[in-house]
């Protein structure tokens, strides 16, 4: 799909899109209208399709293009924008979304030149995510709209105690599509009933709701020139912290500088390590429901040790 060769209703909205952002910004020393010259297939995301597109004055944009309904980018604009507002973690600038006569939606980004991490580049991630957190406070978990964990609609009901929030907006959610889909048994059933019943003696009923990233893994965050890290494909919430890390210590990718520098900031509760475990079962469940059976057992797994 990101071939704009092959693509010319797409290649056209984009340059519509580049177009009426520069003229919005009063950017009249640009060569307008835009025109793209070439597109470079990007590789990595397994929700959209992804290219490098470079105008003829040489200036060159991320876009993000898919069959999926423009919400989903609309949400991730908003996501973005509430990071930003934070004036702690760097994001992408927003350049624009649309989507064409033929149902492709697309979203474009600045491109961010890659850089190399430094000695102090997770540090100063930790610390900076620390920060968020704390100017964040909120007087209850949710957030104004739901957005997506992926390409999965997720809830953002306002409650307010966590574990209301936790079960009813995240796993509850996910355990119905799970059966709905038909990927679970009776005996995964039963553990999950047992699980959301016990919540309460597992979780903290946290009073402090703070602005989460919400889909925290190495692949969405790129390190910038200068070891700066930008965040990127939020699924932000008004949540208990903790639950943050549920991404970060699933699939790996942070380091002990991460976790130490976060401490040092704003150190989490005793016990996080292990209530950690319970936030990572609600992202096995949404690849559970996103990319199948192979995700099974590890669910089965953590809904047997906690319920």
């Amino acid at each position: 799909m990101t071939n704009l060769e092959s693509q010319p209703n797409l290649r056209k909205a984009i340059e519509n899109a580049l177009t009426a952002s520069d003229k919005a910004h009063l950017d009249l020393s640009r060569n307008l209208p835009c025109t793209i010259t070439s597109s470079m297939q990007l590789t990595g995301g397994c929700i959209s399709d992804a290219a490098l597109v470079t105008l003829e004055d040489g200036r060159q944009y991320f876009v993000k293009s898919s069959l999926h309904d423009l919400a989903v980018y609309a949400a991730e604009q908003n996501g973005l924008e509430a990071i930003r507002a934070t004036q702690t973690l760097r994001v992408p600038e927003i350049i624009g979304l649309g989507k064409t006569e033929c149902g492709i939606s697309f979203f474009i980004l600045e491109a961010i030149e890659s850089g190399n991490a430094t000695a102090t580049s997770e540090i100063e991630f930790g610390r900076r995510l620390a920060q968020m957190h704390r100017k964040t406070r909120a007087a209850r978990f949710g957030y104004p709209q739901s957005n997506f964990i992926g390409s999965t609609t997720q809830l953002n009901t306002w409650a307010t105690d966590w574990q209301t929030f936790f079960v009813e907006s995240r796993l509850r959610p996910q355990i119905r599509m799970a059966q709905n889909r038909e990927l679970t048994t009776p005996k995964f059933n039963r553990h999950a009933d047992q699980l959301l019943s016990k919540i309460g003696n597992l979780l903290p009923n946290s009073s402090s709701p703070v602005l989460i990233h919400g889909d925290l893994w190495a692949g969405n965050i790129i390190i910038a020139k200068g070891g700066v890290p930008v965040l990127i494909d939020p699924a932000v919430s008004y949540s208990e912290r903790e639950f943050e890390f549920g991404m970060t210590t699933l699939f790996g990718g942070f380091g002990a500088d991460f976790y130490e520098a976060y401490h040092e900031c704003w150190p989490l509760a005793e016990g996080w390590q292990e209530r950690v475990k319970i936030y990572q079962l609600y992202h096995l469940l949404n690849h559970l429901n996103l990319f199948g059976a192979s995700y099974f057992q590890a669910c089965m797994s953590t809904l047997k040790q906690f319920s």
